[in-house]
């Protein structure tokens, strides 16, 4: 069995942990959770109430939650016209091919919202707050948007093949890990450490650093959904 790497002296600056590690082992990168919402009481009530709405699936409310022009892709689709029809995604708006995935791809989109919202975030100004943490933190400049991946639970296994069956080679907790091939039409991704090592982790146990995030803005004194987007 592999363990997981000893972490000696770590060093954290912003939630970020820099790991020091023994000779000639390379240092593992981990992203831990971060909230910051509770510094500002009336954020923390309009994350609250849309939370609630979102568990409830109060359409009207949540898209009342949103600025006129929410930014929904890199292309065409914005506003809360947009943002409507993307919570109610139904038959007829898909291709005859997609149509026997709207209420899968529907329900993606709201649980994908509440993920979001509910994974904590950061001020990146005084009035603009960014979530999911994972999209705040300070990455590598040379890490590659699409294959990088962050452990976001703790002693999250990886395993030695892409089941849940496999055999538990290690633990990863809110570590940095590089996406590579393998895993395909499981639930599992195969991943890369630092150090080299290798195995399978979970889908709910990891994000990629590239997926939805909202950027929640004080307008006119008035909380806001700003952008709900996921890419690069």
């Amino acid at each position: 069995m592999i363990n997981h790497i000893t972490v000696l002296r770590p060093v954290a600056f912003a939630g970020v942990i820099f790991a020091a590690v023994p000779h000639l082992v390379a240092a593992e990168l981990k992203v831990l959770p971060v909230d910051e919402a509770a510094k500002d009481a009336s954020l923390l009530a309009f994350r609250d109430k849309l939370l609630d709405a979102i568990a409830r699936r109060d359409l009207d409310y949540v898209v009342n939650q949103a600025s006129n022009d929410i930014k929904l892709s890199f292309g065409g689709s914005f506003g809360t016209k947009d943002f409507r029809k993307s919570l109610t995604l139904s038959e007829n708006d898909l291709a005859a091919e997609y149509k026997y995935r709207a209420a899968e791809m529907r329900e993606g989109y709201w649980d994908a919202l509440e993920q979001v919202l509910r994974m904590g975030g950061q001020f990146t100004a005084r009035d603009v707050f960014e979530a999911p943490y994972t999209w705040t933190a300070k990455l590598p400049q040379d890490a590659d948007p699409y294959t990088t991946y962050l452990i976001i639970n703790k002693n999250a296994p990886l395993r030695g093949r892409p089941s849940k069956y496999g055999a538990v080679i290690g633990t990863l907790s809110y570590d940095v890990v590089t996406g590579i091939e393998g895993g395909e039409g499981t639930k599992f991704q195969k991943v890369m450490l630092a150090s080299g090592v290798q195995g399978f982790v979970h889908e709910g146990d990891l994000r990629s650093s590239i997926d939805y995030r909202a950027r929640l803005q004080k307008l006119k004194g008035k909380w806001a959904i700003t952008l709900f987007i996921s890419g690069d």
